[in-house]
C-alpha cells in the first residue's frame, strides 16, 4: 500500500490555516469530507476517535511531524491527507510546533496494514532535509511529487516491476521500510 493511494491529490492541504491541533483536525476532516472521501454525517464521531487517540498519546513525533491516526467502523478502506502549515501548529503541550500532519483512518479490522502503514510515514518523514522541503513546497503539485518521490526511494520505481509483477527492490522489504 502507498501513501500516495490513500492521499490522492484531494487529500493535500498545503496551507492549513489552523494554530491548534484541534482546529487542525477541523480543517483536515472539513477537507476529506469535502472532496467526497469521508461521510460528512459521521464527521462528529471521527473527530471524537481523533481527539480519543491523542488522549492515549500525542501523535507528534518529533522534527515537526505528527501522524495522527485511527482505526474506526466509519471507513471501509484506508483515507488520508497531508497538510502543511507554515507558521505551525500547536500540537502538544511542552512540544515544538508542527509544521507536517499526515493523518490517516484505517478500517477496524485492519491492524497489520495501519502498523504498516505507520512504519511507512515514519520512514518517509524521518528526514530532516525531507521534512523541510514538505514544509517549503508551494502547492498540492509539489507536495505530491515529493510523496511519489519519496516512495520511489523506499519501494523502487513501480513502472521497473519484474515478471512476476513486484516492484519491490531486491532486499528491500516494504513492510520494514
Amino acid at each position: 500500500m502507498r501513501l500516495i493511494e490513500i492521499i490522492g491529490s484531494e487529500g493535500i492541504l498545503p496551507d492549513l490555516n489552523a494554530s491548534f491541533r484541534d482546529e487542525a483536525f477541523l480543517e483536515i476532516v472539513d477537507q476529506l469530507v469535502a472532496t467526497g472521501r469521508f461521510d460528512q454525517r459521521h464527521k462528529e464521531d471521527l473527530l471524537m476517535a481523533l481527539l480519543k487517540r491523542e488522549s492515549l498519546g500525542a501523535t507528534s513525533i518529533g522534527n515537526h511531524v505528527a501522524i495522527p491516526h485511527v482505526k474506526t467502523e466509519l471507513v471501509k478502506e484506508f483515507v488520508g491527507a497531508i497538510a502543511i502549515s507554515k507558521k505551525g501548529i500547536d500540537f502538544a503541550p511542552g512540544e515544538e510546533k508542527v509544521h507536517v500532519i499526515i493523518l490517516f483512518l484505517s478500517p477496524a479490522r485492519a491492524v497489520s496494514g495501519h502498523l504498516r502503514l505507520l512504519a511507512h510515514i515514519g520512514g518517509i518523514l524521518n528526514h530532516d532535509g525531507y521534512v523541510r522541503l514538505l514544509r517549503d513546497a508551494e502547492g498540492k503539485s509539489e507536495i505530491l511529487d515529493l510523496v511519489r518521490d519519496a516512495e520511489r526511494m523506499i519501494f523502487g520505481d513501480p513502472s521497473a516491476a519484474d515478471e512476476d509483477g513486484d516492484d519491490r527492490q531486491p532486499g528491500k522489504d516494504p513492510v520494514l521500510a
